[in-house]
């Protein structure tokens, strides 16, 4: 009978060993307590993830000058484009890729669309269609940053931009001031001549290095 008991102790001292095991697997998996990321007092000081999605806002040129300005303190690159022209197109992944190298405290980068063209009937809205043009190729390339679309029709604001036509990509200093502007304007520009985002690279690498 002592054996017997013996038996159906250490039995019992084994479960118990077990089922107080369990229960520490569990906590430790987050079954038996709250994880610490749930606290809203540790949630507060994460810092938040920036944002992935592509998003247009439809401004005119005042309104592009606004946010410009806003930025002041940072370096800014205005990339100015329109879905009927292929070398912006071409371009536009070296912008995705320059926002990408530095913090935004840093620089900002917006893209402008010039593809409304104020004919009757027609809305700069209409351009923040996601299965239209301008929504698609920002889409495919993964344009994450301010992306504008001008309220503007294309002739009045590539007028105000002193601009013949696109691609153009203005680049702006921590003081808010025009450094330089890229463009293909002029005579004998060609395909091989034509600007990339490898001339604005080492331009924008010395304007950050300039701390307020």
């Amino acid at each position: 009978m002592r054996d017997l008991q013996s038996v159906k102790g250490g039995t019992l001292m084994k479960l118990r060993w077990l089922a107080i095991g369990s229960l520490l697997f569990l906590a430790g998996c987050g079954g038996g307590s709250t994880p610490e990321s749930s606290d809203p007092a540790m949630q507060s000081s994460m810092p938040e993830p920036e944002s992935n999605e592509v998003t247009t806002k439809v401004m005119d040129y005042s309104g592009l000058q606004m946010l410009i300005e806003s930025y002041r303190g940072k370096v800014v690159v205005v990339d100015v484009w329109s879905t009927q022209c292929p070398p912006c197109i071409k371009e536009l992944p070296g912008l995705v890729e320059l926002d990408k190298e530095y913090p935004s405290d840093d620089l900002k980068c917006i893209t402008v669309s010039l593809d409304y063209n104020g004919i009757a009937g027609e809305t700069p809205e209409q351009y923040q269609d996601p299965q239209g043009q301008v929504m698609l190729i920002l889409e495919r390339i993964g344009v994450t940053c301010d992306n504008i679309i001008a309220a503007d029709d294309s002739e009045t604001m590539l007028s105000k931009l002193e601009l013949g036509a696109p691609p153009a990509v203005y680049v702006y200093g921590r003081d808010g001031k025009l450094v330089k502007r890229f463009d293909n304007e002029g005579e004998g520009v060609t395909e091989e001549t034509a600007f990339t985002y490898a001339d604005i690279k080492p331009l924008v690498a010395e304007l950050v290095k300039q701390k307020p």
